[in-house]
């Protein structure tokens, strides 16, 4: 079966977008029986990645490799992965129990009488006819079989593994094959060992799978010097696959910022030492629809798009309250302003009478012997807001951007210029999308275009944010940040000469490194603390005490109202 280049590129790209990773390249794709991308199975696919982690996946299907049944044991693997990432992944994807359905009833509509010898295909009915609420028909050792195939969602990753191949080697006589050597393996730099499967000697890498067929593909080799390549498309050259990337990105999180010369210019003075493999990407943060982009870049737009529309209609739920909170926040901000920053005595027509003045009234006619006290001007502080748009905030995305708005609204009714911006990181991109600049006092609702995609490299877009700076009008500087405080990115991070992983400890003490860069410009930097009670002493390490956590909205105006007011309290 000859697959087309263009389904290729389709089932990688549902895997990539199931698995919320957009920097592998998928050794293990499906296809339906006239070749085209199988949207159920590839969607597995990737969310079996999620859930169980790249390595996990890896050493399980590496074990079944070179033995004399692989295809059989393959497809009972993935039955069994099938049930077990399915029940972790519904309650998270809406969509994911109607896609189920639909398989569930093209399996049984091509399934006529089955033999008993042709076991894969048998359990395949069964447990899908158990989906659709059907009882099978099995003999006891069959049903005894699927009983033990369909594993609970509650199995973690190394342990859902061992039971996979005990379940292997209790049904099928299952005994590991045979593996290349420690040392040859030890010889591919780390990323690649990581991927690298050798494929069996068949002449085809596509197989059967079911009613349809399945694609090996295998990773190519390199030397032991070789950096680390984050992106791989096996179709493509690095190049070409870069010019691909970033026009899935633009046609993704829509129209740039910057013109091509301006993002490299960036790009050049801001992805260095830890950020070296990184590139980034300045969205306008609009929401428009471009009809001519087709394909899973125009599927995931439309996705955003209704996002965004999810954003306000929660927010106009519950608008009292909200409007509420502006108000509060409103008084906290204009209050500290009156309380911290350093008055100006001006020369009136009225207010309070200076004795000293009153001979220019009598001998120069001067109505100006009165004096008034006004405040600072509140255009000496610019504020700019930083949302965390990773994945990991897509359950509080409604909340997050419905804060963003309040504080940006409350600032703007004090007078005080302020940026909105988010950031998120897919493929190597950093993805900063503004939603509003300083001077644009009547474009707050364009936060609600605020949607979560991908990971999060906060130490690249703090960096960003710091550059972007340079353009604030104001002597006082004021950066929120909305972030669950967990930087991280597939794209490893230089260190001491070695690549590492661009999480935990990493992510934590390159955030924190960059925000004290912020400090030391006087630049004032707190952070709305989005996340769990676990990533609190992360919270801690990056901000020390300016973080604060909202628990209700009850708790917004005064929570971020005294945060801010800390801040003012310090210029």
């Amino acid at each position: 079966m000859d697959i087309l280049d263009s389904e290729k590129r389709r089932a990688r790209n549902i895997i990539w977008n199931a698995a919320r990773d957009y920097s592998f390249e998928p050794e293990f794709k499906v296809y339906d029986e006239d070749g085209r991308a199988d949207l159920y199975w590839n969607s597995i696919i990737g969310a079996a990645r999620k859930n169980y982690g790249a390595d996990t996946i890896d050493a399980l299907f590496s074990a079944l490799h070179n033995t004399d049944q692989e295809e059989l044991y393959e497809q009972l693997v993935w039955l069994g992965l099938e049930n077990a990432v399915y029940q972790r992944e519904a309650l998270h994807r809406p969509a994911l129990p109607a896609l189920r359905r639909s398989y569930a009833k093209r399996v049984l509509s091509h399934i006529g009488p089955v033999p008993s010898e042709e076991l894969p295909v048998l359990l395949e009915e069964a447990h899908f006819r158990r989906v659709l609420g059907e009882t099978p028909y099995l003999m006891p050792r069959e049903r005894a079989m699927l009983d033990a195939l369909e594993f609970s969602g509650d199995l973690e990753g190394a342990e859902l593994a061992r039971e996979l191949l005990d379940f292997l080697r209790t049904f099928c006589h299952f005994a590991p094959g045979n593996h290349e050597s420690t040392k040859e393996s030890e010889k591919k730099p780390p990323i690649l060992r990581k991927f690298f499967r050798k494929i069996s000697g068949k002449p085809s890498s596509v197989h059967s799978f079911w009613h349809g067929y399945s694609e090996h593909s295998a990773i190519g080799q390199g030397g032991s010097d070789t950096e680390p390549l984050q992106r791989r498309l096996s179709d493509k050259s690095l190049a070409q696959s870069e010019v691909a990337i970033r026009k899935f990105i633009q046609d993704y999180f829509g129209q740039p910022l910057y013109d091509p010369g301006k993002t490299a210019e960036l790009e050049h003075e801001l992805c260095v030492d830890a950020h070296r493999l990184c590139h980034l990407y300045f969205a306008k943060g609009d929401d428009t629809w471009d009809k001519n982009i087709r394909g899973f870049a125009g599927a995931r737009r439309k996705e955003a798009l209704k996002l965004m529309k999810l954003n306000r209609a929660v927010y106009d739920e519950d608008a009292v309250r909200h409007r509420a909170s502006i108000v509060r926040l409103t008084a906290r901000i204009k209050h500290a302003m009156m309380a911290y920053l350093q008055p100006t005595v001006l020369r009136s027509s009225s207010g309070s009478l200076d004795s000293s003045r009153i001979w220019r009234a009598v001998y120069l006619d001067d109505e100006k012997v009165f004096t008034k006290i006004q405040q600072s001007d509140p255009g000496n502080l610019s504020v700019d807001i930083l949302l965390d748009a990773s994945t990991s905030q897509q359950g509080r995305q409604a909340t997050v951007a419905a804060q963003g708005y309040m504080i940006a609204e409350a600032l703007t009714r004090c007078q005080i210029p302020v940026r909105v911006s988010s950031f998120c990181s897919i493929s190597g991109y950093t993805v900063v999308t503004r939603y509003r600049d300083y001077q644009e006092t009547d474009r707050n609702d364009r936060i609600f275009n605020y949607f979560t995609a991908g990971c999060n490299r906060d130490g690249l877009a703090i960096r960003a944010l710091k550059k972007g700076l340079e353009d604030s009008p104001c002597e006082h500087k004021l950066v929120i940040l909305l972030s669950d405080v967990k930087p991280d990115d597939v794209i490893k991070m230089y260190q001491n000469g070695n690549y590492v992983d661009y999480a935990e400890a990493n992510g934590i003490q390159n955030t924190a490194i960059e925000v004290r860069s912020l400090l030391k410009l006087d630049i004032s930097v707190i952070c709305v603390f989005t996340g769990n009670d676990k990533d609190v002493p992360a919270a801690h390490t990056i901000y020390g005490r300016n973080f604060a956590r909202i628990r209700s909205l009850d708790q917004f105006a005064d929570t971020v109202g005294t945060l801010i007011q800390n801040q003012i309290r310090s210029f």
